[in-house]
């Protein structure tokens, strides 16, 4: 490595002053950027800039202080052994037939409970005020009861559907719930995840509407961003085959701290399905040296600290969709797997996520995870 200066991490002002001192315990010499010095104990976004011939050390001193971080402040996640529940919101389409058969085929495999969720919209929430006057359609009662009353009996056969499938192949330690709500898709599932706390959501990424403004403004993607559970993606031209093809999972590594967290559920998740989960980065040439550094620190702390078996690899290629792309296909990976991180209205109209880009150009399920 040469003796430019590097940028070993970006972090509020108190641990930036813990991170240095650490660093000079050890002989790294550093200094702070961005530090207000008037009022240094707010600062955020402080620079700890190093030597880059010392990056190896700095970055050995700076992981070990996030796994003690992580360890002391995150909650023990859930055995989802004993308690696993899927959630799957369903508008009666193609795609969200297929996002059934795979979270039943999920629960049958680990047992546990599948709660199927629908959302009609109904124009009795949608008055229109003139002056002192709401006006409604006459209509808009009988209207609202109609789509209760279709939602119902489209339910009721998606049900029957996998209750005929558990009775006929005796399958045991396996339910199925449903429940139906009147309003807005992406705030009635978000808000029905947060009481029912399901183990992962499973959703398709089309729905009934083909409209090319429902890419815009996709209630998957949009669940995507803002659920506190994992959601596993189902592409509208994926080839579902059965459960015992949909083993090979791949996570994305930010090398940041909901990497710890993402992989620990990502293995207890899967570890009862017996899948074969890669962690991977893509990474430019000029950053090899470097990020293998950084892959070396996660992969020694899963091994230490997390039960169940991941592969490590670099993904080398200066444009990320095409590595992302070649691996998929090179190593034949069933779901790609990630941390996506919340955005605010603005920055994601602007600068849409990686989640929502991939979303819409990729024929393989996303599951993603959220940094909290």
């Amino acid at each position: 490595m040469s003796d430019k200066i590097i940028t070993l991490a970006t972090v509020t002002y108190e641990k930036a002053q813990l991170i240095k001192s650490l660093l000079d315990n050890d002989g790294v010499s550093c200094f702070l950027e961005h530090v207000n010095l008037i009022q240094g104990a707010i600062s955020t976004g402080v620079k700890i800039n190093i030597n880059e011939a010392d990056f190896e050390t700095a970055i050995g001193i700076f992981d070990a202080l996030r796994e003690v971080e992580y360890s002391d402040k995150h909650n023990a996640i859930p055995d989802y052994k004993s308690d696993f529940k899927i959630l799957v919101p369903i508008d009666f389409s193609e795609y969200s037939n297929k996002a059934i058969d795979i979270a039943f085929d999920w629960v049958c495999k680990i047992k546990g409970e599948v709660t199927l969720f629908n959302c009609y919209f109904s124009p009795l929430g949608s008055a229109l005020n003139f002056g002192d006057t709401n006006m409604y359609d006459v209509n808009a009662e009988e209207l609202s009861m109609s789509l209760r009353v279709e939602s119902e009996a489209k339910m009721e056969k998606c049900k029957n559907r996998l209750e005929e499938k558990i009775e006929k192949e005796d399958i045991k330690g396996v339910s199925v719930k449903t429940s139906i709500q009147r309003g807005v898709a992406e705030y009635e599932i978000l808000n029905y995840a947060d009481e029912y706390k399901p183990s992962i959501l499973v959703m398709g990424t089309r729905g009934a509407d083909k409209k090319v403004v429902d890419l815009i403004g996709s209630v998957t993607a949009e669940i995507i961003e803002m659920a506190k559970v994992p959601v596993l993606a189902v592409p509208e031209k994926f080839d579902y085959k059965g459960i015992d093809q949909l083993l090979s999972f791949a996570y994305l590594a930010i090398f940041e701290e909901p990497d710890y967290l993402a992989l620990e559920k990502l293995l207890k998740i899967l570890n009862p399905l017996n899948a074969n989960i890669t962690c991977a980065h893509v990474t430019k040439e000029s950053d090899l040296d470097k990020n293998r550094i950084k892959m070396e620190h996660l992969e020694n702390y899963t091994k230490k600290k997390l039960e169940g078996e991941i592969n490590f690899e670099m993904i080398k290629n200066d444009d990320f969709w095409l590595g992302i792309e070649d691996f998929v296909q090179e190593k034949k990976i069933n779901v790609l797997s990630f941390t996506t991180y919340k955005r605010n209205l603005i920055t994601r109209l602007l600068n849409p996520s990686v989640a929502k880009k991939m979303l819409f150009h990729s024929t393989t399920p996303l599951l993603v995870f959220h940094a909290k």
